[in-house]
């Protein structure tokens, strides 16, 4: 009965920053996307979901939903498992085939619209050399129970970001996004290391792209055990003085957040280059 939900501490907190974030920007012009890490650990055998808490943890995360919807936020879309083909520590991954997501996704979407909640579901959450895992679950649904697939750009170097040209010629309906490139600013990112990963999945058929993640540390010692301790975020806080650095990737998001506005189009043009040692001018277009 999920009697004694809740959400912790630090999903409050998190709701606590979204209320202080659409202090100062209009909801209308954000896209607020959930994407889970993991289940509670009840739920959980051998780091899969097991059988017979699957409608239980349709419920959870519906009342997730709810819990948002009550403090006035709406989450716009949902993955129900981030990079579900990675199982590494139970507590931050889980392993989902596509069948298994198949089947939750068909249950979750039921749950979201009789509960009258405007979440739609993003299908996958993970690396583009895998494009037959969202085709099953797209295959595998309900119509309209997928209304977008989402994409990681760990599949190359490049972020084989040419497969969501074909998936979206197989799939004209369904809208595609990059929902996770990492920054790593202290590790030999470049300056155009950003804007290309923005850029490319956008050029080849996506409407939208992220970067993970907003915050970290200057000592890099806030990822958890086994997780990325080389990433960062595009704010830099120093925990020891109590002070934060904004890094170039801030900057260089914040131009792609100011001047490309929510419903943009993409338009290409022709005019720019970037040569072998990582300098030169990008140009594209929007309207």
């Amino acid at each position: 009965e999920l009697e004694k939900f809740s959400l912790t501490a630090p999903g409050e907190r998190m709701l606590k920053w979204i209320e202080r974030m659409y202090a100062v920007v209009k909801p209308s012009t954000i896209t607020l996307l959930g994407s889970i890490w993991s289940p509670p650990g009840w739920m959980k055998q051998d780091n899969n979901l097991r059988w017979e808490y699957v409608d239980s943890y349709v419920q959870y995360i519906v009342t997730y939903l709810k819990k948002y919807a009550a403090a006035g936020i709406y989450l716009d879309a949902m993955t129900l498992q981030n990079e579900p083909l990675h199982s590494a520590a139970p507590a931050w991954t889980m392993k989902m085939d596509e069948s298994y997501a198949a089947i939750l996704s068909n249950k979750t979407a039921e749950a979201i619209s009789e509960a009258k909640l405007p979440t739609k579901l993003w299908a996958y959450d993970h690396n583009t050399d895998k494009p037959e895992y969202p085709q099953y679950v797209i295959d595998n649904t309900a119509e309209g129970v997928v209304d977008a697939v989402a994409w990681h750009c760990y599949a190359s170097s490049s972020g084989g970001f040419e497969a969501l040209e074909a998936f979206a010629k197989q799939n004209p309906g369904i809208k595609q996004y990059m929902t996770e490139c990492w920054l790593h600013s202290t590790t030999g990112e470049g300056f155009f290391d950003l804007p290309q990963f923005l850029l490319r999945p956008v050029q080849y058929g996506a409407s939208g792209s992220l970067a993970w993640t907003l915050g970290g540390s200057v000592d890099l010692d806030v990822s958890y055990p086994g997780g990325c301790k080389q990433c960062t975020g595009i704010v830099q806080v120093d925990m020891k003085n109590a002070s934060y650095t904004l890094t170039t990737d801030y900057y260089n998001l914040g131009q792609f957040s100011k001047f490309v506005q929510k419903g943009a189009r993409y338009r290409a043009v022709a005019g720019g280059h970037v040569y072998d040692d990582n300098t030169g001018v990008e140009t594209v277009g929007f309207e």
